[in-house]
């Protein structure tokens, strides 16, 4: 039931090393249909929570995207459309555990947000999952941001890290460090193939050196399509 995800089960890949497999808590999906650029609507929803139980995750955190720019969602209704989809989950005899996160980007308006608790956190660790622009300047406000959830009792998660070329390289590495002093904990996306297969390419082999270090400290699936990449974009016919 794995191979939707392009998972193996080896130990190690020819050209890289072990892939990264889902854990039984999926902390990164786009599960909730029509909020965002995830799931469409509410058989897709199913479809996809019941891929990833097949795949032996137990819970799953739901991570719509709250992006003023792109995606203006609010925790409120947000909250509504979860418990939509957790009861036809229920009523569809799925089994595996959702819960509720989000995704938040980090742009002017986060720390006003953090600051009235208009964020949503997850798990017992008070997880706050957020993204970033993936280019190779440091973002603006990425520490204060992450020093005002700390302040909050929360815990700042950073999603798909690989992706952002900030952290790459020999400077970033350092920033990766400073970021981990500062309290913040690191999510990264699963392997699906050859994608973000540890020691393979620019992400790859940034993985690779997170996995040394010690600093993978969750992994997600970020699906947002019931198919084999998961990903948004219509392959091309």
């Amino acid at each position: 039931m794995l191979s939707w995800l392009g998972w193996s089960r080896r130990k190690q890949d020819s050209q890289g090393e072990a892939p990264l497999e889902l854990r039984p808590r999926d902390c990164h999906s786009h599960v909730i249909p029509g909020v965002d650029d995830g799931s469409r609507n509410l058989p897709e929803s199913l479809e996809m929570l019941a891929l990833l139980q097949a795949a032996g995750v137990e819970r799953i955190i739901a991570t719509p995207h709250i992006f003023p720019a792109r995606f203006p969602n609010e925790p409120e209704p947000l909250r509504v459309a979860f418990d939509e989809l957790r009861a036809a989950a229920a009523t569809s005899g799925l089994s595996v555990e959702l819960e509720l996160g989000a995704e938040h980007y980090l742009d002017d308006t986060l720390l006003e947000r953090i600051a009235n608790e208009r964020v949503i956190c997850f798990g017992p660790e008070r997880y706050v999952l957020f993204e970033t622009f993936t280019g190779a300047e440091v973002p603006a406000g990425l520490f204060e941001v992450c020093a005002a959830l700390g302040q909050r009792g929360y815990t700042p998660l950073m999603a798909h890290v690989e992706r952002y070329g900030y952290l790459r390289g020999s400077a970033g590495r350092e920033l990766v460090e400073d970021l981990r002093c500062a309290g913040v904990r690191f999510q990264v996306n699963r392997t699906v193939g050859r994608a973000n297969l540890p020691g393979v390419g620019p992400r790859g082999t940034f993985i690779a050196w997170l996995r040394r270090r010690g600093y993978i400290d969750e992994v997600g699936s970020d699906l947002h399509r019931p198919t084999a990449d998961g990903r948004p974009v219509e392959p091309a016919a």
